[in-house]
């Protein structure tokens, strides 16, 4: 940054190659889930810490709906670890995304939604018995009339659930499955539910 490259080129070439490398080794099982946990979290760093002062002024953040997506921990679950690095890995490849935090109430998801004009809701979850409030999100929308806003669940407690389950759109089983998925979508207006 301090060569005065644009910052769209830092993340395209150096934040988003780190994370499609450590995607592959993900894939390939050549990490340990300590090994994933430091690198998330030296990368978190840097997307926060050094690129997250340019990132608002940046044109690479852009604020229609297929480019905005509303994220956060479903109620009654309080780890955001898995939601963090896919907060950061979604910024880094261009899309706006607001944070909601953890423990979230599915209204609450919602209701940001509709304010913020984004096309995505991402929920995560580690718990099981948050299910019936993740289920409750797709409700929500169908009953205001927002169907097409939509729902991507992720998380170790719904890996083994279907979209179909879960009353979501998609379950992505990592975040760079979510990360595909919003770039199919974005070509596509019908996605396959899975």
């Amino acid at each position: 940054m301090r060569k005065g490259l644009p910052v769209e080129d830092l993340i395209r070439e150096g934040l988003t190659a780190a994370l499609r490398s450590l995607d592959s080794k993900c894939t390939n099982e050549e990490f340990n889930l300590l090994e994933i946990m430091l690198a998330g979290r030296a990368l978190m760093a840097i997307m926060d810490d050094v690129l997250g002062l340019y990132l608002p002024a940046s044109p690479l953040v852009d604020t229609i709906p297929e480019k905005t997506i509303i994220v956060g921990t479903i109620r009654g679950d309080i780890h955001e670890f898995g939601k963090h690095i896919v907060r950061m890995l979604f910024k880094a490849n261009g899309y706006r995304v607001i944070d909601l935090g953890k423990d979230v109430a599915p209204h609450d998801f919602v209701k940001e939604a509709v304010i913020e004009g984004a096309g995505y809701i991402g929920v995560s979850s580690l718990i099981t018995l948050t299910i019936p409030s993740i289920r409750e999100i797709k409700e929500i929308l169908v009953k205001g009339g927002l169907q097409t806003i939509k729902v991507i669940a992720g998380g170790a407690a719904i890996q083994q659930a279907t979209a179909k389950e879960l009353n979501v759109d998609f379950v992505a089983k990592d975040p760079f499955d979510a990360l595909r998925y919003l770039e199919r979508a974005s070509m596509n207006s019908t996605i396959p539910l899975r």
